[in-house]
């Protein structure tokens, strides 16, 4: 059995696994399903769609840090996606009314993506407490990413085959049920999710506990530099990460029409994107199974490959006629998705070795908000990239963005590693 599903063999791990898997299949769906929404109602404009969500995230995890870190794991947890289950509905609610509603998909979106900076915190903190074994945390890590990953892959590929059974809006109506499924999985094992050791923190409210929370992230991330660095950099990079993947190409299918054998529209969508989580999939099970002689450098060779990826989808789209196009526009996906896992899984197992307990949840609340505030500014500023160059250069570039960023990445950290390899003393900046 691979590294990655021993930890699987504890029933309670394989308990929140099935929820975590119920509740992201469902995120995937809804993401699409929005997009798509978004993309035929309003155009380009979807971009702002798009955008709130990440808003949200920037405000819930700045002004509510002080007050969830009072909160115990489970508890969050649970209510958290029981809340997320009765706003997936409300658009739902509101077609039977008025038909589709853009201001109350808005308001789904930025509800989800707030909830979403309450159960995600919550979660990295309770894997020390679900695993106390230090030496499983790498497998449990890649665990829990592949049931992301994976719902990158089977979210999309319902979405092509429920396009032919239902209307796009009871795509919400299925991610609801996730969403409740989740939270039932989390009360089933809340025991094993309590940590003994968890005391409330004290911590004021309004503003000025929002600035308490984040200058305790920010101290801990300058506690250990090289974390607080791969924290930055993830977050970051997620912005263009977003617009590529959830944004641009839903638009160069729209403007592209890549198809074969009768698969096109929103079905076309669903495949490559579809593919993106195959790649992202795969690249779990190595990320999470193998141990790398030299982890810094190897994590920025996912951005390599993610970078390569989209820019090639681009010149898919762009230099082939169908039936080509589609094929090897999935075939980027497939290299953009295997590069990811290459990244988060070292970044996250490093996180929850480096730090303990409620620690966890501060730093990777801070880094959520950052990388919110990140995906807010490059979704804000697609609309206008996409009317100026349109969707596909946009692809292209962010493509070659993430691109650079790996190889700099990769350059830096090898150059780092090889020194402390031969006894040099390593470059001040990046020494913990």
């Amino acid at each position: 059995m691979l590294p990655i599903f021993r930890p699987l063999k504890d029933p309670a791990v394989a308990v929140v696994w099935s929820g975590l898997a119920a509740s992201t299949i469902g995120e995937d769906l809804f993401r699409v399903a929005v997009v798509w929404i978004a993309a035929d109602a309003i155009g380009n404009a979807a971009g702002y769609v798009n955008a709130a969500q990440y808003g949200a995230m920037l405000v819930v995890g700045l002004l509510g840090a002080s007050a969830f870190d009072r909160w115990r794991a489970d508890r969050a947890m649970m209510g958290a996606k029981y809340a997320s289950a009765v706003l997936a509905l409300i658009p739902v609610a509101g077609f039977f009314i008025w038909g589709i509603s853009i201001p109350l998909l808005v308001l789904s979106v930025m509800g989800l993506a707030g909830l979403r900076m309450v159960f995600t915190p919550a979660l990295q903190s309770a894997v020390p407490v679900l695993v106390p074994d230090r030496d499983a945390m790498q497998a449990i890590n890649g665990l829990f990413d592949a049931t992301w990953r994976l719902a990158r892959l089977i979210g999309p590929m319902m979405a092509a085959v429920l396009n032919t059974l239902l209307p796009v809006i009871h795509f919400l109506s299925i991610t609801a049920v996730g969403f409740v499924l989740s939270g039932l999985a989390v009360w089933a094992v809340r025991d094993r999710l309590i940590d003994p050791n968890h005391r409330p923190r004290p911590g004021r409210g309004g503003w000025r506990g929002a600035w308490d929370a984040l200058l305790d992230g920010t101290r801990l991330m300058l506690r250990e530099p090289v974390m607080g660095a791969l924290l930055m950099v993830n977050a970051v990079a997620n912005g263009p990460w977003s617009v590529a993947l959830q944004l641009c190409i839903a638009l160069m299918v729209k403007e592209h029409d890549p198809n074969i054998f009768g698969f096109h529209g929103l079905a076309a969508l669903g495949l490559i994107i579809g593919t993106c989580g195959v790649g992202d999939v795969a690249g779990n099970l190595v990320a999470g199974s193998v141990r790398f002689r030299r982890p810094l450098s190897t994590m920025f060779i996912g951005y390599v490959a993610m970078g390569m990826g989209f820019a090639l989808i681009a010149l898919a789209a762009w230099g082939l006629d169908n039936p080509y196009k589609l094929p090897a526009m999935m075939a980027a996906g497939l290299l953009s998705g295997f590069g990811g896992p290459f990244y988060f899984i070292p970044m996250i197992t490093r996180l929850q070795t480096v730090y303990r307990g409620a620690e966890i949840a501060r730093v990777f609340r801070l880094r959520l908000a950052v990388m919110a505030g990140a995906m807010l500014l490059f979704n804000l500023g697609a609309t206008p990239m996409f009317d100026w160059i349109g969707p596909t250069h946009t692809e292209f570039l962010f493509g070659l963005l993430l691109l650079a960023l790996g190889v700099a990445g990769y350059i830096y950290f090898r150059r780092n590693e090889m020194a402390g390899a031969s006894g040099q003393a390593a470059p001040p900046a990046v020494a913990e």
